[in-house]
């Protein structure tokens, strides 16, 4: 996705960026949460979504969707690995779900203003961002802090979820033992339930990062459930693909992700 190095994609403070379709709207909505560890936002000049998610949000906007890049704060605002101690970590207050909350009910109380249906608002993440993907449409049910005002009445619930090489989802990340046994279990953070939206996976079997079990194991759950999920693997792509084309069988995974959402009549 790029190398994140200093400070500079440290959020302190969450923001949005708000990309409209140019001419044709469909009426969708995507809010984008760009990858990075839980540490910082791989949102630079080197970007695989391009700076600030444009060339994410170009994607979506080209086939009418609104797009809403989401800077959540980072770092450690969510699962995340200590180096020194070699360990995942979990924050005693989840500021990375705090904001993915308050954004999707944000874009729907809003909506009318945004020339969005605010039932057709969905969520695509890339990496921890593909976590954060995971964790709104399946923590819905408790809001992960005390809500503020209006905006909070709308719900944070997603219609459609696109978690891309998500990470963080097996209990390897509770640093559970033994690993081959915790590779194949669901992190314990993540909800199943049958109210789950429609979900769509898209994983590169050759990700040495956030290998290809962690979106098998989530799928086998939400089958489980009952609920409606695709998972779309590709032989090459590794990780960190995002909208970059790279010759591998990953670059046609923007056109399945656009068929996929035609077939469930989001656009």
């Amino acid at each position: 996705m790029q190398r994140l190095t200093g400070k500079e994609h440290a959020v302190t403070q969450p923001s949005l960026l708000l990309y409209s379709p140019g001419v044709r709207s469909s009426g969708a909505a995507v809010l984008v949460f760009p990858g990075g560890g839980f540490k910082a936002l791989a949102i630079g000049e080197h970007s695989t979504l391009g700076r600030d998610g444009a060339d994410a949000c170009k994607w979506l906007t080209d086939a009418g969707v609104t797009c809403i890049l989401v800077k959540y704060r980072v770092p450690n605002t969510a699962c995340n690995w200590n180096r020194d101690t070699r360990r995942h970590e979990q924050p005693d207050v989840p500021m990375a779900l705090q904001d993915a909350q308050r954004a999707i009910s944000l874009v729907r109380h809003h909506a009318a203003a945004y020339g969005v249906d605010p039932g057709r608002i969905g969520v695509m993440g890339f990496s921890a961002g593909g976590n954060l993907a995971v964790l709104t449409s399946t923590r819905f049910g408790i809001r992960a802090y005390a809500p503020i005002d209006e905006i909070d009445q709308a719900s944070s619930r997603p219609d459609f979820a696109i978690p891309v090489y998500p990470g963080h989802m097996t209990m390897e990340h509770k640093n559970k033992t033994p690993k081959d046994v915790a590779a194949r279990e669901l992190n314990t953070d993540i909800v199943i339930s049958a109210r789950i939206p429609p979900t769509l996976l898209i994983h590169a079997k050759d990700d040495t990062v956030d290998p290809v079990h962690y979106s098998e194991v989530y799928a086998r759950e939400l089958k489980k459930a009952g609920v409606d999920v695709t998972l779309y693997l590709y032989e090459t792509g590794g990780h960190a693909f995002g909208v970059s084309k790279q010759g591998k069988d990953t670059d046609r995974w923007m056109d399945d992700a656009l068929g996929w959402m035609k077939g469930n009549k989001i656009l």
